[in-house]
């Protein structure tokens, strides 16, 4: 019998006013116990704006990538790249996506864009 490895992902599409760093402060705020989220300049994502917290929190990596406005952002949560999978496992991905969300439901200044979460089929939500 194999052993399953857990790759987390998270793509939370949401909508601030805010810009990409107050933003981040929020989540930060929200989710992290206030680290700060940085490397604007670093272009991770090309010529998409996106901040990030360059260190891995519980073996994950945050970032916050998009435009602002009415494109908004994205909130994406992922299996921190320098972790090392164990030999000899199966990844089995798990879909944060909608505990991200509910951890965020309710923030002032930040709008969960739920109509495009279930286009996406990430999660099926109930109201």
């Amino acid at each position: 019998m194999r052993k399953k490895y857990p790759y987390f992902t998270c793509s939370l599409p949401i909508a601030s006013e805010e810009d990409i760093y107050g933003v981040a402060k929020i989540i930060s705020e929200k989710l992290v116990g206030g680290i700060t989220f940085g490397g604007l300049e670093d272009y991770i994502y090309e010529e998409v704006p996106a901040v990030y917290i360059n260190r891995s929190i519980l073996g994950l990596e945050f970032v916050i990538q998009g435009y602002g406005g009415e494109k908004g952002y994205i909130v994406e949560v992922h299996s921190h790249p320098g972790n090392d999978a164990p030999d000899n496992v199966n990844e089995v991905e798990i879909d944060l996506t909608c505990y991200v969300a509910s951890l965020l439901e309710g923030t002032e200044q930040i709008k969960i864009k739920h109509e495009q979460i279930v286009e996406q089929d990430y999660i099926i939500i109930t109201e």
